[in-house]
């Protein structure tokens, strides 16, 4: 499956997308509110086939198809049961018509002409086609950002395209920092340009004035999107350069070893760094690319003291986050924090690389081996 996504412009007849969207957001709240009030009276909740087809026989509305409906249940659906699996801290709530954002078409409803989108046989939408969709079109998403601008996503059967590496067999391992983001076992460094400090003052000085403005009023309106408009730029940024980075480290390593961080209780501690930093949407973008490129990213336990433990195997339980090098008692090696703990994560996880499957794997290892000691 491969996504295109491409900017719709804005006509008389975007209007309408406003319209589906108001809708989508009553059929979400209605589903909602009959999910909450079944429970209340008999302490268990609708299925969803259920739910949709008495929405399908009740309901009847102007702008969005059966299917449509179907998906907003099985969003809603979806919602629970992350939440039923403790993977959400909440259940789902009710959202303003502004709030919600998409509607998704699965097999009827829309049609495709050149840069045309069409749907419910009368909505006419056009968009920039700066790309070639590839592949047999799956579903089509209609979204619309907070500043309201919308745009059109084609999601295809074509398999993603494959990168060639400028390196093979290399191996590294990975240590995330909060002053330098990246340290390589192999020595090398990557900062982080921390946009949103960048960009504090401004942010902060949008806000005032959001904040001084009436409510329902159209100046808070146009303070919103300027607000909006701003973070969006910061995320296109931050996005942009975390994509750039996850290629860098693609195209020249085979094998890339990182901690699987608790990154909620970090951001605890550190709060708004942590956001800047964005990690986990690094990771995410990493794994994603890694596999564009056939490389392997591996994850060891979260609860290696990788910081602590020095290369002849003592660990340092008394090592604070304060201490930026230390000296090994057992055999007098002076250990930078970051690059000891990058090394530790790199044997680490070519030791549980082998242990998983050595007898598929062995020749891989070997290799991984050789290219660690050159």
């Amino acid at each position: 499956m491969q996504a295109f996504k491409y900017k719709m412009y804005r006509t008389k007849q975007t209007k309408h997308i406003d319209d589906m969207l108001r809708e989508a957001a009553y059929t979400w709240n209605k589903a909602l509110a009959m999910q909450k009030r079944y429970y209340a009276l008999f302490g268990k909740y609708i299925n969803k086939y259920q739910l949709q087809k008495w929405f399908d026989k009740r309901v009847k509305r102007h702008y969005l198809g059966s299917q449509v409906r179907q998906e907003i249940i099985e969003r809603l659906d979806t919602s629970y049961n992350r939440f039923f699996k403790k993977l959400a801290k909440r259940p789902p709530k009710f959202k303003k018509a502004i709030d919600f954002a998409s509607i998704v078409y699965k097999q009827a409803g829309y049609k495709l002409y050149g840069n045309e989108l069409i749907l419910n046989r009368k909505f006419r939408f056009k968009f920039s086609k700066s790309r070639e969709y590839e592949g047999k079109v799956k579903r089509v998403i209609v979204k619309r950002s907070r500043v309201g601008e919308y745009y059109l996503v084609i999601i295809t059967d074509a398999k993603p395209k494959e990168y060639r590496k400028t390196h093979n067999g290399a191996s590294v391992g990975i240590d995330f920092g909060l002053k330098t983001y990246l340290t390589m076992s192999d020595g090398s460094e990557y900062s982080n340009p921390l946009f949103l400090k960048q960009h504090l003052s401004e942010i902060r000085k949008k806000s005032r004035n959001l904040s001084k403005c009436k409510k329902d009023s159209n100046n808070r309106k146009k303070k919103r999107i300027d607000l909006a408009r701003l973070h969006e730029g910061l995320r296109n940024k931050r996005e942009d350069y975390q994509f750039k980075l996850a290629h860098d480290l693609c195209k020249k390593y085979d094998y890339i070893f990182i901690e699987d961080l608790r990154l909620t209780g970090m951001t605890k501690m550190w709060g708004r760094k942590m956001n800047d930093l964005a990690h986990a949407t690094f990771i995410e973008k990493l794994e994603y690319i890694a596999s564009k490129y056939g490389v392997v990213v591996h994850k060891i336990d979260r609860w290696y003291a990788s910081s602590k433990t020095c290369e002849c195997g003592y660990v340092n339980k008394s090592l604070k986050l304060s201490d930026r090098e230390w000296v090994c008692p057992e055999c007098g090696v002076v250990n930078h924090r970051d690059l000891n703990a990058a090394n530790n994560i790199l044997r680490k996880g070519i030791s549980e690389l082998e242990s998983m499957s050595k007898t598929s794997s062995e020749a891989s290892y070997d290799c991984i081996q050789e290219s660690h000691l050159l």
